[in-house]
């Protein structure tokens, strides 16, 4: 096939330029279009100068000029519906993490969602389309575009957005996505923004407050990570949930002994009801370590016992929440534990003194607490972003306090009725 010297292509990009193209793409085309017209019937057998005349003819002014006004017309058509798209999805992204968040707060149905959609439209679409939309606008301006700078920053925040995303939904790898982000920001993305809001004068002062912006949204980032709870305060509220499950085994079983030497159906309805509350508590902890970690599974033994020191996670709160409170697929338990707690000391006021009613209700308290300048339910206040380790804690103090109570009453219900049979 016959190919056109630099010299031929020469005279071709000179007829082109006399047709007054100012879309260089478009004279690229035309460019090409005309050299594989002229090279078909070169091989013909026909001379350049014959084909070119041939060809040229083809090259009506009028024509051209409105075939370059009909395709920058569409051009500009879909960039303007791509930043009109780009205008209404960065309004409804952030809108739906907003509702997600109010939902999530209000433990309603669909929060986890509303979040995940959220994210995933302003990580996955809205990032692409502004870098696309901010080209498209510096070069029609007629100034050079740093490509670092938006591949950097489109990369940089889809990773940050996907932690954050990971973070609030409790998956695996989200810390590993928002450190990977702030390293990623810190090592080359800033470097590139500052270099050019440098030689961008007439830009300065928005480039360096998106800057400004970056580096505090950093910030948060890395304070999120310092609130995180110590290792040594993780490790104290693990000894003091094994030292509760201890001692309330301990009581509960000397209690049980101390049964066996009489006979009495209010006694027996005690002990019965002080069980049945135990192990509800032992099954809600149980709950709370498996949702939290499949790998805290190991620390769960036969019978419901609990080995916090195979178990790990402890300052993981999704866990906590999800048994507790519940979500759109799982009926949380809070309810029927506070029920449950309030039906216990209602039975063991029946069957005591007005001295122990008071420790009763200082004890099995299930009313309002304060927490700051306002009041939050019981069960907000010991669960909700409560780490698995304090939700433990809780729990495992609940079970001691029932067995010390209902030691009490047992020793009353016996100082009460001396005819019980020994």
């Amino acid at each position: 096939m016959a190919e056109l010297s630099d010299k031929e292509l020469q005279i071709l990009s000179e007829e082109i330029d006399k047709q007054g193209l100012t879309y260089t793409q478009l004279q690229k085309e035309l460019l090409d279009h005309l050299c594989c017209d002229i090279e078909a019937k070169m091989d013909e057998g026909i001379e350049f100068l014959k084909a070119f005349e041939e060809v040229s003819q083809k090259l009506e002014n009028d024509r051209i000029q409105q075939i370059q006004e009909e395709t920058l017309l569409l051009i500009n058509q879909k960039y303007r519906m791509m930043k009109k798209f780009m205008y209404i999805l960065g309004t409804i992204a952030p809108s739906l993490m907003i509702l997600g968040a109010i939902f999530k707060f209000q433990h309603w149905p669909g929060a986890s969602i509303l979040i995940s959609l959220g994210t995933a439209l302003l990580a996955v679409i809205y990032l692409p389309v502004f870098a696309m939309v901010s080209i498209r606008d510096t070069r029609k301006k007629g100034k050079k575009v740093n490509k670092a700078l938006y591949v950097t920053g489109v990369i940089t925040g889809f990773i940050f957005l996907i932690g954050i995303l990971f973070k609030i939904m409790h998956w695996p790898g989200a810390n590993v996505a928002l450190t990977f982000s702030v390293l990623l920001t810190v090592a080359i993305f800033v470097p590139i923004l500052v270099t050019h809001a440098i030689r961008d004068k007439e830009n300065q002062l928005q480039n360096f407050s998106v800057l400004i912006f970056i580096l505090a949204m950093m910030a948060v980032n890395i304070m999120v990570f310092a609130l995180k709870v110590s290792k040594n305060v993780l490790s104290s509220m693990v000894v003091t949930a094994m030292d509760n499950m201890t001692t309330a085994q301990m009581i509960g079983s000397n209690n049980t002994l101390w049964l066996e030497n009489f006979s009495n159906d209010e006694a027996d309805l005690i002990a019965e009801k002080t069980q049945n509350l135990d192990q509800l508590l032992q099954l809600t902890m149980v709950d709370i370590l498996k949702a939290t970690h499949e790998d805290n599974h190991s620390a769960v033994a036969t019978g419901n016992s609990i080995d916090l020191k195979k178990a790990g996670y402890f300052d993981a709160h999704h866990g906590t929440e999800l048994v507790i409170f519940g979500d759109e697929n799982h009926p949380g338990k809070g309810e029927a534990l506070l029920s449950a707690m309030e039906e216990h000391r209602n039975l063991l006021k029946s069957h005591s003194g007005n001295e122990l009613d008071k420790t009763i209700d200082r004890l099995l308290y299930t009313g309002e607490l304060d927490r700051h300048d306002y009041k939050v339910t019981w069960l907000e206040f010991h669960f909700y972003h409560a780490p698995m380790i304090s939700a433990l804690n809780t729990l495992s103090s609940l079970q001691q306090k029932i067995h010390y109570l209902e030691g009490e009453v047992l020793k009353g219900i016996r100082a009460e009725k001396p005819e019980i049979t020994e």
